[in-house]
């Protein structure tokens, strides 16, 4: 880069001009040559004068030659070159004057010194040979020079002759200075661009944080390689280039395997073929250590050549970050088990410490009564121990999946139903109890008895919920997903028809805090004498074990809602096919819908949903909002809220706000908990259509072509 460098500044011509530059300046010292041996021939014809011409061009042209050979004396020894010519010339033009030569060459040195100086230094030349020659021809025409040819002096005394061959003269050599500086400078610009983006490239290269070579397949050899190569490897780069193959720098085999010749070759094939590999690779350095590389190759110009150009990344300190990480998540794993074990662990202890005292207790004092009736007392009190100690080893196998099932086909309706008659007179009379329950629901095939159980937990825990008033509400609903669904818990749901039961509350509900832990095991915020925490992961267990999931969605100070979500059974009947995007359309057509979502993103997919099927949808993200926009145009056919929202008016009373502007607005209520439990008994109207989030496309299309009296868009 130095050489590079230094010789940029030293000429700054490109490496083609200046050999150019050479050649010419070379003819040229040989024409200077054989003049010399012509004017030693003719010394006797023009007397002394040929004597300093000899001189001129022996010291001028033909030693510079010899002695000025490098490109840095270029400049100079044009400079020497043209002055010893142009004064040669000028000593044929006094002996001659017209009948000289030496004018035929002048735009010729005028174009050499356009090529080695600026364009001021070479028009200052011009000016002084064109003065010269004036002053030559201005002698010719006075008598003062005089040529030994009668004929020639003759011209040489007439001034036009003079005038013509001036002007013609400056002319030329005006044109060549004119072109050959444009074309210099453009050169010099050019090789100035050149040159700078070769010193960055080769700086680029040069100081890559990667190990860069070039590898000639033919030859068996590295051509080129730069510092991080050194470094990595450990060699020199003069033992590097034309000393070291690939070979010696790699062991016999690979991690994988292979052998490392049949591996490479096959690398290097498929980069002569015009592929990119990148592909791990493990290489030797001077010490013969193993090196972990990633290698990416690339075919380098000119493709008359198998040049494979490689960047080779050490990737040592990468493996040992990922291992280092591996090892921090297994023993992050291993934490995270032994604190769910260390939970289960304690939680059982705790439960069957408390069993087997009140067994332990009943059964001393059994040995020291006397009293039958005591007796009896305190046997019965050990068997209630040990159900309960039956019950809590059937929770932790729910847990775990490993609860025995027996499944029926049943109707959720109905088990609902039954659930709730026995269940409700165990509620407090402050609790009301209203069920929405879809007529045609799906059947489904679990164990009667354990969905039961998981049913009369969530009632138990939504009466706990609302300890001084509210209402409880269960809903069934036929569910299908149609795409691939993760839960909360990131436990997958595949695609298919559920059949769900949601039970909800007025309570205040979850803190997000806490809604993350509520299915682990032995988590509960009720106090330790009021049960032991295996509640919910009991009912989380279960649904697994039957193929489902159980969800939550609460929002504080509003109330929380259990979904199950259980597999239906295959349809008798193949379902009634969906409307065709066009039927859709043509229904929807210049209906108008007023959305109130304070989600971004469900308000972003329900306009998306409705606007494709032909509605012209306004988004409002508060009830306050929407009631601003429906004030200043109340022309909309249907309003679809979300029940809970922030500001003053939430969806029912947004509703009942602008059915006072508007009496016959219909209404479509959207909530992530039941809708029941918030839209009846609030003066709403049973047409109402109350939807459960999350909503899929069909059921949303469905709702809205109801409520506003289109044919139904989807089955």
């Amino acid at each position: 880069m130095q050489n590079i460098n230094s010789l940029d500044k030293a000429t700054s011509y490109s490496q083609g001009v200046r050999k150019t530059l050479r050649v010419v300046l070379d003819f040229l010292s040989a024409i200077a040559a054989l003049l010399v041996v012509q004017n030693l021939v003719r010394d006797g014809q023009f007397g002394a004068s040929i004597v300093a011409t000899i001189l001129l061009l022996v010291v001028l042209c033909v030693l510079p030659a010899v002695f000025l050979r490098r490109d840095i004396y270029l400049p100079l020894r044009g400079g020497m070159i043209v002055t010893g010519l142009v004064t040669a010339n000028f000593i044929g033009i006094a002996n001659l004057g017209l009948g000289a030569a030496g004018f035929v060459g002048f735009p010729f040195y005028m174009a050499l010194c356009a090529a080695l100086f600026n364009r001021k230094l070479t028009l200052f030349f011009f000016a002084v040979f064109s003065c010269a020659i004036a002053a030559i021809a201005a002698l010719f025409i006075q008598g003062g020079l005089s040529s030994p040819d009668p004929r020639i002096g003759e011209w040489n005394q007439n001034t036009t002759n003079w005038v013509i061959m001036l002007a013609s003269l400056m002319a030329s050599n005006f044109l060549v200075i004119i072109l050959v500086s444009n074309l210099s400078r453009y050169w010099k610009e050019t090789d100035n661009v050149a040159a700078n983006q070769a010193l960055q490239f080769e700086t680029l290269v040069e100081y890559a944080p990667d190990a860069i070579v070039i590898y000639d397949i033919d030859k068996n050899h590295f051509t080129s390689a730069n510092t991080r190569a050194e470094e990595l490897f450990g060699h020199s780069r003069e033992k590097l280039v034309n000393g070291l193959s690939l070979a010696e720098l790699s062991p016999e085999r690979q991690p994988s395997g292979e052998l490392s010749a049949s591996l490479a070759r096959k690398h290097l094939e498929a980069a002569l073929d015009g592929e990119f590999p990148i592909f791990h690779w493990r290489h030797l350095n001077a010490e013969g250590n193993e090196i972990d590389c990633e290698i990416s190759l690339t075919r380098m110009p000119p493709f008359s050549q198998k040049l494979i150009r490689a960047n080779i990344a050490d990737i040592a300190n990468r493996l040992a970050d990922q291992k280092h990480r591996e090892e921090l998540q297994s023993q992050l794993s291993a934490s995270q088990r032994l604190e769910t074990i260390g939970q289960l662990t304690g939680g059982v202890a705790h439960d069957f410490n408390n069993l087997l005292a009140v067994t332990l207790g009943n059964l001393e004092l059994l040995l020291e009564e006397a009293d039958e009736e005591r007796r009896v007392e305190y046997v019965t009190s050990c068997i209630n121990a040990t159900l309960r100690g039956a019950d809590l080893t059937r929770s932790m196998l729910s847990y775990a999946r490993r609860a025995p099932l027996h499944p029926e086909v049943i109707n959720l309706n109905k088990l609902v139903l039954e659930t709730k008659n026995w269940a409700g007179r165990t509620l407090p009379s402050h609790i009301q109890v209203e069920t929405s329950l879809l007529a045609q629901l799906w059947d489904v095939e679990v164990d009667p008895g354990v969905a039961e159980s998981a049913l009369l937990n969530l009632i138990l825990n939504a009466r706990d919920a609302m300890p001084d008033h509210g209402k409880l509400t269960i809903e069934t609903a036929n569910i299908r997903i149609d795409e691939s669904y993760q839960d909360s818990r990131n436990e997958a749901l595949e695609p298919g028809r559920y059949v769900m039961i949601a039970v909800s509350d007025t309570g205040e509900g979850i803190n997000s805090e806490i809604l993350d832990k509520i299915f682990d095991p032995f988590f509960s915020t009720k106090p330790s004498s009021e049960g032991s925490g295996l509640g919910l992961s009991m009912v989380l267990g279960f649904m697994r074990q039957s193929e489902g999931t159980a969800q939550v969605y609460s929002e504080p100070g509003v109330g929380t809602t259990f979904k199950l979500y259980f597999p239906a059974l295959s349809p008798a009947r193949p379902p009634k096919p969906e409307g065709s995007a066009a039927s859709e359309s043509t229904s929807s057509q210049g209906k108008r819908i007023l959305i109130a979502e304070d989600e971004d993103e469900v308000l972003t997919v329900l306009k998306t949903t409705l606007e494709k099927a032909g509605y012209l949808v306004t988004r409002a993200s508060s009830g306050d909002e929407a009631k601003e926009l429906f004030e200043a145009d109340p022309g909309f056919d249907l309003l679809l809220t979300d029940i809970v929202m922030p500001g003053q008016l939430k969806g029912t009373s947004l509703a009942t706000a602008l059915r006072a502007i508007n009496n016959d607005l219909s209404v479509v209520f959207m909530s992530g908990y039941a809708a029941e439990a918030t839209v009846h008994g609030n003066g709403l109207r049973p047409e109402d259509i109350r939807l459960m989030k999350p909503i899929m496309r069909r059921d949303l299309l469905a709702a809205v072509a109801t409520a506003i009296g289109t044919p139904e868009k989807t089955a």
